[in-house]
């Protein structure tokens, strides 16, 4: 009788070990979560005339700038002209080709 009780006790122990290892990586996500914010700060802004400057540096016509961003030449007119400002990903896109050029997504 003495085993099982000493060998239900190993397996609780365990137990018990696995889900302070869970509690410590949900801890440890959170830190990631807010290095990844610091590390990578949100994307700038970017206003008509700063798409314009990036299509016109790139040398590319509004339809080649729309299929190289995966968008349509639609909202490319809207981001030119101001009615539409692009957001989210698309302005880590534009941070990307301003930064390092339209190459990076021809590779």
């Amino acid at each position: 009788m003495l085993k099982k009780q000493n060998k239900k006790s190993k397996i609780l122990d365990m137990v018990e070990e696995e889900l302070h290892a869970i509690h410590e990586i949900k801890d440890v996500s959170v830190s990631i979560r807010k290095f990844n914010k610091i590390k990578y700060l949100e994307p700038k802004h970017y206003t008509s005339s700063d798409v314009i400057r990036i299509r016109k540096k790139s040398s590319v016509s509004q339809a080649v700038f729309a299929y190289l961003l995966n968008a349509s030449e639609s909202t490319i007119r809207k981001w030119e002209i101001g009615v539409k400002e692009p957001g989210g990903a698309n302005c880590r896109l534009l941070q990307i080709i301003e930064n390092k050029g339209l190459e990076v997504l021809l590779s």
